[in-house]
């Protein structure tokens, strides 16, 4: 009994709703994933995503770019080595001219210096034949015009005559041979005494002295 009297009696509790029970929590769904790719493809896999005509397809490729180069460079080197060819053969010719230029003019000059020497010894000898006024120094000078006359003709016959010159060396021997006939003439005179033998043979070394003038004036021409 409480000592409130307001409070006295029963009190009648009101009943209380009854509260479910929580549900457990339900577990998260599990998603499953699809496996990662591996790292490489397998050499299996590769070849059967390569189509199969592929390689013979680059190797071909491959080749007809190589043949192509190769066919070029063929090309080009051969028509290199064919202006080469051209060109050496060019050089030849010109190498085979100067040569035969070179030889020529060796010749001439070897026979223009031969003409120079002798034809100056043969000179100066008919020179010291006017001069001379004793019968020693004209008989010796006579015999020194012979004997450098017949030098000169041989001089003359062993040497190889350009032919560019051998008309004034063809005129210069006829002059040589008439000129050593004269002298010997004019020395026989000399040791026979005889005066018309001196003079006839002397006017003939004149002659054939003038011709020897006249084989050297053509000889200038035909160097010109």
């Amino acid at each position: 009994m409480s000592a409130n009297p307001q409070y006295d009696g029963v009190i009648t509790l009101e009943p209380r709703l009854a509260v479910p029970p929580l549900a457990p929590p339900e577990a998260p769904a599990v998603v499953e994933l699809p496996p990662p790719p591996p790292a490489y493809l397998p050499v299996t896999t590769v070849q059967r995503q390569r189509p199969r005509w592929l390689v013979p397809s680059a190797i071909a490729a491959v080749g007809l770019i190589a043949s192509g180069m190769l066919g070029y460079l063929l090309y080009t080197t051969n028509t290199k080595l064919e202006v080469t060819r051209q060109t050496l053969a060019g050089t030849k010719v010109q190498l085979t001219n100067l040569q035969a230029d070179a030889a020529r003019k060796k010749q001439v000059a070897d026979y223009v210096s031969m003409y120079t020497l002798d034809a100056g010894r043969v000179q100066t000898d008919y020179q010291q034949v006017n001069v001379c006024n004793t019968f020693s120094t004209c008989r010796t000078a006579a015999q020194q015009t012979l004997n450098d006359m017949q030098r000169f003709q041989s001089d003359r016959q062993s040497a190889q005559v350009p032919s560019e010159l051998s008309a004034s060396d063809s005129q210069l021997g006829d002059s040589l041979s008439a000129g050593i006939a004269a002298v010997q003439e004019l020395i026989n005179g000399m040791d026979t005494n005889d005066v018309k033998k001196v003079d006839a043979a002397f006017n003939q070394l004149n002659d054939a002295m003038l011709g020897i003038a006249k084989a050297e004036s053509a000889l200038g021409a035909e160097l010109r």
